[in-house]
C-alpha cells in the first residue's frame, strides 16, 4: 500500500453555489507517489460510512493531485475511476499517467481510492499464512479466508457498493472545489462512472469508458460467453496465420483433448513457486486448465503464448500455461481488495444471476468454472442495497467517447454498443487486436487527448485503432526459420 508522506498542509476552500451546501475543505499537503519524478498533493477526506443515516463510522478517503503544470490552467480536472471491483487508483497513477502526460500541463489529474480500496478503508482479506501454491490456482475465494475475513473487517461492507461511491467522489469534488470534471473510467470503473453522470450528470464536461461494465452485464456470468468469444477468436486468428496453424495444428481439438483428459484423471505437475523459488507438486484439473485459458484471454501479449502453452500441455508439460497464470494473478491481486470486489458483486450483479441463467451455461465451453465460487462466496457476504434504477440505462448528452478491445474476454465491443445507445453524444471506437484497455495502447492516447481537450469525439479518427496489430504467436525456440 502506499504510505503518502504529508508535509506542511495548505487549505483549500470547498466551492460553494446557491444549489449546493457548503462542504469541508480538504487539508493536502506535497507527497511523491511510486514511479512519478513531480511531486503531487495529497489528502484525506472524512465521510460517514453510513451516508444514509449519518451515524456510527467515517472513514477517511485516499486523496492524490498531479497538480497542472502551467499557470493559466483550466478549471476542470480529469478524474481516474480504477476498475477490478476493488482497485484502488492512487497506486495507478505511473501507469496512467503517461496516458494523461500532455493534459496534465492545463489540468489537474486526481485519482480517489474509492471506499474500500487503496488506502481508503480497504476491505482486504488478506491470509495471515501466504497460499500454498495449490490454492492460488484452485480457489480465489476460499471460505475460510472469507468466513475470518468478514470477523476481521473494521467496516460495514453492505456500505461499499457503487452508488454510496460516486456521492463520495461529489464530495470530493465539491471540497476541492472543481464545478466540472472530466471523468476517465477502466473496467468497472466504466460503471462508477456512467452511475456519477446518472447522479450528478451536471457536474461532468466529458467521458472516457474504457471497456465497458455496465450495471446490466452480470458479472461474473458474462464473462462466458465473452470468454468463449475471445478464445474462437484466438484460435481462428492461429489457424489464420501460417506458421501457428502448422506449429500448432487443430489448435480446438488439442484444447478438448487436454480438458477431457484432465475431467478424467487430473496429473500432478512440478512447478516453480515464483514467490519462493521452491520446486511444488501440483494437481492440474479441467477447472484450473480452463482458468489457464480464460485469464491470459485478458492481455493480447499474454493471449500470444496460449497456442505455446496449450501444445506443451498436450505434451504433458503445464509449465508455461502455469506460468502465465501466475504472473497474471500477481498483477491482479497486487492492487486489489477482495472484499470490496465483493461487497459490489454480491450486491449488484450475483442477485440478478437466475437459476435459468446457470442451467444455461451447461452447453458453453466454461460452463460453471467462472461462476460458482461467486455464487457460493455471496451466499455468505452481506448485501448492501442498490438503487431501484441502477438497472435502467443512462440517458445523457455528455460527450463519451468509448473504447473497446475486440478481443476482450471481459469488457468486449457489445457493452459498448448498449451503452451507447442512450448516450446521445457518444462515440464508440473499437481496436479489434486489442484486449482489455485499450487507452494505453497505440494512436489510443492521442485520441483521448483529443477528445478531453475538445470536449466531443466527433470529429476523431479512429480508424488508427484498427491497424494495431495483434501480437505475434509465440513459437517454439527454433521454429521461426
Amino acid at each position: 500500500m502506499n504510505r503518502l508522506l504529508l508535509g506542511a498542509a495548505l487549505l483549500l476552500a470547498a466551492c460553494t453555489s446557491g444549489t449546493e451546501p457548503a462542504r469541508p475543505a480538504i487539508t493536502l499537503a506535497s507527497c511523491r507517489l511510486p514511479g512519478l519524478e513531480s511531486p503531487a498533493r495529497c489528502g484525506t477526506l472524512e465521510v460517514w460510512e453510513d451516508r444514509e443515516s449519518r451515524t456510527g463510522r467515517k472513514i477517511a478517503l485516499n486523496i492524490a493531485i498531479i497538480p497542472a503544470r502551467a499557470r493559466a490552467r483550466e478549471s476542470d480536472p480529469v478524474v481516474v475511476l480504477a476498475g477490478g471491483p476493488g482497485q484502488g487508483a492512487v497506486s495507478l497513477a505511473s501507469q496512467v499517467m503517461p496516458l494523461f502526460a500532455r493534459l496534465n500541463d492545463a489540468r489537474d489529474i486526481l485519482l480517489v481510492d474509492q471506499r474500500g480500496t487503496g488506502s481508503s478503508n480497504p476491505l482486504d482479506c488478506e491470509e495471515e499464512e501466504p497460499q500454498a501454491l495449490q490454492a492460488l490456482f484452485e480457489e480465489t475465494l476460499p471460505e475460510q479466508m472469507l468466513a475470518k475475513c468478514l470477523e476481521k473487517l473494521d467496516a460495514d461492507p453492505r456500505q461499499y457498493v457503487t452508488s454510496i461511491a460516486v456521492e463520495d467522489l461529489d464530495e470530493v469534488r465539491a471540497a476541492l472545489g472543481y464545478e466540472k470534471v472530466n471523468l476517465w473510467g477502466g473496467s468497472y470503473g466504466t460503471r462508477v462512472a456512467l452511475e456519477y453522470v446518472r447522479r450528478h450528470g451536471d457536474r461532468v464536461r466529458s467521458m472516457v469508458l474504457d471497456g465497458v461494465a455496465p450495471a446490466t452485464m452480470k458479472l461474473p456470468l458474462s464473462f462466458v460467453a465473452d470468454g468463449d468469444a475471445a478464445l474462437t477468436r484466438l484460435i481462428e486468428a492461429c489457424e489464420a496465420e501460417a506458421r501457428c496453424r502448422n506449429i500448432y495444428p487443430n489448435l480446438r481439438a488439442t484444447i478438448a483433448s487436454v480438458r477431457s483428459q484432465l475431467s478424467k484423471r487430473p496429473v500432478n505437475v512440478a512447478i516453480n513457486d515464483p514467490r519462493t523459488g521452491d520446486r511444488e507438486t501440483i494437481k492440474v484439473n479441467e477447472s484450473i486448465f480452463l482458468s489457464g485459458l480464460f485469464r491470459p484471454l485478458y492481455v493480447a501479449e499474454l493471449a500470444s503464448l496460449l497456442p505455446f502453452g496449450i501444445s506443451a500441455a498436450a505434451s504433458g508439460d503445464f509449465n508455461p500455461l502455469l506460468a502465465q497464470n501466475l504472473e497474471f494473478a500477481d498483477d491482479v491481486a497486487e492492487n486489489l481488495s477482495i472484499g470490496m470486489h465483493l461487497s459490489v458483486v454480491c450486491a449488484e450483479d450475483i442477485p440478478r444471476i437466475s437459476a435459468a441463467d446457470l442451467a444455461a451455461l451447461s452447453g458453453s465451453f466454461f460452463g460453471r468454472s467462472l461462476v460458482d465460487e461467486f455464487v457460493r462466496a455471496c451466499r455468505d457476504w452481506p448485501r448492501g442495497k442498490v438503487p431501484a434504477d441502477f438497472y435502467e440505462p443512462v440517458r445523457s448528452a455528455v460527450p463519451t467517447l468509448i473504447l473497446s478491445g475486440g478481443i476482450d474476454p471481459a469488457t468486449p465491443p457489445r457493452h459498448g454498443d448498449q451503452v451507447a445507445a442512450t448516450l446521445s453524444n457518444a462515440r464508440h471506437l473499437i481496436a479489434p487486436q486489442l484486449g482489455h484497455g485499450v487507452s494505453l495502447h497505440g494512436c489510443a492516447p492521442r485520441l483521448v487527448d483529443a477528445f478531453i481537450r475538445k470536449g466531443s469525439a466527433q470529429a476523431l479518427d479512429g480508424k488508427c485503432l484498427e491497424r494495431i496489430p495483434r501480437p505475434l504467436f509465440v513459437l517454439p525456440l527454433g521454429a521461426q526459420q
